[in-house]
């Protein structure tokens, strides 16, 4: 089938890769909302689904009619948006000792892929959770860094560069598809002197490829905050950058970052962080 000319074919726009894509990925979520309905899956499918490659999909679903869950992950696979189980999925089966029958679950529900944290598992356990999903067929994301910190009761200060590179390789070589850098491990050290640096560093150390960097989910927030951050990372890694956690009414907001149209971008630069208030 001869491909369908795009609207405003006379446009310049970003080169972006396209489906099935290891570089330039969206992992999109819904979270917080009220009705996460087949209609709306139909329709963001139906608008955005050229763009969103995995479907966080999490613990709730014990909540929720089986044959719903059945018809949402079939339709997503029938689209080419493969479901991802998130890491709170694996946590909560290693800490319970089942994780052999987790992820035999995910293999019957035809979830394709899914994530491992060190948030919540330790190093080996970790490794355990790479051999024991590709022995099975999963695509397996790895998570390095930590949540909450400088919160009450949390940790006080980010992993290091040089720790957080060395975590995410030993996930890399143990054989994970990718490694997600934690939002609040990234925000942490943008605040720090010389952080964008720092963060540059991970990234062309580790290969930009075999990154994901998340963006603020819409619950604690907004575009606002979520297309700084987007922004920043597409304006240094590429148009191509690996991003999680892009929630579902964001996907088309990134991808306009992505292939760099806006008013902002027309007259050739988008605001600075710095300019907007800093981080």
């Amino acid at each position: 089938m001869a491909e369908e000319k795009r609207i405003f074919s006379w446009m310049n726009v970003s080169e972006r890769t396209t489906k099935p894509r290891t570089a330039g990925i969206n992992m999109v979520m819904a979270l917080h909302i009220a009705i996460e309905g087949m209609n709306m899956l139909e329709d963001l499918a139906g608008w955005a689904g050229d763009y969103i490659d995995y479907y966080k999909v999490g613990n709730d679903m014990t909540i929720r009619p089986r044959q719903t869950i059945l018809r949402r992950l079939a339709f997503m696979k029938e689209h080419g948006i493969e479901p991802y189980a998130q890491g709170g999925v694996t946590g909560k089966a290693v800490k319970q000792g089942c994780i052999d029958a987790c992820l035999d679950e995910l293999v019957e529900l035809k979830i394709g892929a899914v994530e491992a944290s060190r948030i919540v598992l330790t190093m080996p356990q970790m490794l355990e959770c790479i051999k024991k999903g590709k022995d099975r067929g999963l695509t397996v994301f790895a998570e390095v860094g930590k949540k909450y910190i400088g919160w009450e009761g949390g940790p006080k200060t980010h992993m290091s560069a040089d720790d957080v590179i060395e975590e995410m390789q030993t996930l890399l070589n143990a054989g994970a598809f990718k490694v997600i850098y934690e939002f609040m491990e990234t925000v942490s050290l943008l605040k720090e002197d010389k952080g964008l640096e720092k963060l540059m560093h991970v990234m062309n150390t580790v290969g930009k490829d075999n990154v994901m960097l998340e963006v603020p989910v819409n619950a604690v927030g907004t575009w606002d905050e979520m297309s700084r951050y987007a922004a920043l990372f597409i304006d240094h890694f590429g148009p191509n950058v690996n991003l999680g956690n892009i929630s579902v009414d964001h996907v088309m907001g990134v991808e306009s970052l992505r292939h760099n149209f806006s008013a902002i971008s027309a007259v050739g630069k988008r605001y600075s962080p710095q300019s907007r208030g800093g981080w």
